[in-house]
């Protein structure tokens, strides 16, 4: 089916949650105050920010800088409530039992509850963390952990093993880790290996096998800044491959630490028009070709690519997408259910997504986003084309984009 949005407009993105996540856990081992450029007032940064309060970490916000205070003395008693974030969540847990003689309370939410954990406990305890664990919530007491060489599932979640290796200073021996199996989001391990070399601590990361040495410590840059977030500019630029108008983002030059930045490159496979320079990148409508393309490190993406390629001229295959089962929701059963109750011929088979062009315009229906805020986000692109669509749940958008909701109706002109 063809189509001819008229949405456009530039969009002036926050900072990575991805990215800032990381630099705040990291922050929490500093010893001097440290600026944090282009941040983010995410739900789930939010989350994280108010939680690492309790550890004695102060916060300033400066604009859309946050001045990162170091650690007071901790309380022995610590109540964690980490809501919807999966990433805090992780990253906490890792965080919260190297925390010598403190003890920890961890509160989730009841869809958080669902999500996988017990590897990761599993691997602490193993490393010398103090757990008890029956179920939610979570008790632990905080101690030094003795590093080592341990062996680690890759398959469904990369946070598992990023929050092992943001720790690592607090280890007392060198850690290895041994990817088993298939390494999913590769490329978000290669982030935290990045960012903590960015504050002096070296890592290795070869084929299958994370090496940290023992006696290292972070060290202050005083300012870092944080790359726009990609992940949240996939849908606008997906909206801009639909467009007669342009609509542009924020943007940096040469490489990006986020996956997502290859969002661009696969728009332009699929013949969208893709300006870019320096500080900035502009999408606009092209003949759109159906794409084969695989999924392992990006798979924030396969949402608003599934709804994108409706509009392709030809059948789309997404492959490698068979963890997308343990995000926010099972987004594997949640885009088929959801595009077939708009005439999408869609299926999944062999760990790939399988999408035919839509062939008629929708009848009235409610799209359900199963409290997931790259559903919200992604179906967002459909309801540019189809305006009488409706969303349920749409504020859980604001998870990993405060104001997303705003920035798409202006750039859509909605009321």
């Amino acid at each position: 089916m063809e189509c001819r949005l008229n949405c456009s407009g530039k969009v002036e993105l926050e900072g990575s949650k991805s990215i800032l996540a990381r630099v705040l856990i990291i922050s929490t081992f500093l010893h001097k105050p440290l600026k944090i450029m282009n941040s983010s007032n995410c739900n789930d940064i939010c989350t994280l920010i108010d939680n690492l309060k309790q550890l004695g970490t102060g916060f300033k916000w400066q604009g859309n800088s946050l001045n990162v205070i170091p650690n007071k003395p901790v309380y022995d008693e610590i109540q964690i409530n980490i809501k919807d974030s999966g990433t805090a969540f992780r990253f906490l847990l890792a965080r919260l039992a190297i925390l010598q003689d403190t003890h920890s309370t961890i509160k989730v939410s009841a869809q958080l509850e669902k999500r996988p954990i017990l590897p990761l406990i599993d691997i602490l305890q193993t490393l010398g963390a103090d757990f008890e664990y029956t179920g939610f919530p979570i008790e632990m007491r905080g101690k030094q952990l003795n590093g080592g060489e341990i062996d680690l599932q890759a398959d469904i979640s990369s946070q598992f093993v990023s929050a092992l290796m943001l720790i690592a200073p607090a280890y007392n021996s060198r850690l290895t880790i041994n990817l088993i199996g298939r390494i999913v989001s590769r490329s978000y391990i290669e982030m935290t290996a990045s960012i903590m070399r960015d504050f002096g601590v070296k890592c290795k990361f070869i084929k299958n096998k994370i090496i940290i040495e023992s006696g290292q410590e972070y060290t202050n840059p005083g300012i870092y800044i944080i790359e726009p977030d990609f992940s949240s500019a996939s849908y606008f630029w997906a909206l801009g491959a639909l467009s007669n108008k342009e609509v542009c983002t924020n943007c940096i030059s040469g490489n990006s630490l986020q996956s997502d930045f290859q969002f661009l490159s696969i728009l332009e496979k699929m013949g969208a028009e893709v300006n870019r320079s320096s500080k900035s990148v502009c999408i606009s409508r092209g003949s759109l070709k159906g794409i084969d393309v695989g999924m392992k490190d990006i798979p924030d993406l396969v949402p608003t690519l599934a709804v994108s390629a409706l509009f392709a001229n030809y059948p789309s295959q997404f492959r490698n997408v068979a963890h997308l089962q343990y995000k926010e929701s099972n987004r594997i059963s949640a885009l088929v259910n959801e595009l077939s109750r708009i005439g999408a011929d869609i299926k999944f088979e062999d760990e790939s997504l399988i999408i035919h062009p839509l062939n008629n315009k929708p009848a009235v229906v409610e799209l359900d986003a199963h409290h997931d805020h790259r559903l919200v986000m992604a179906f967002h692109i459909l309801k540019a084309v189809f305006p009488y669509i409706s969303i349920n749940n749409k504020e859980a958008s604001k998870k990993s984009y405060a104001d997303f909701l705003n920035e798409f109706n202006r750039i859509c002109n909605y009321s």
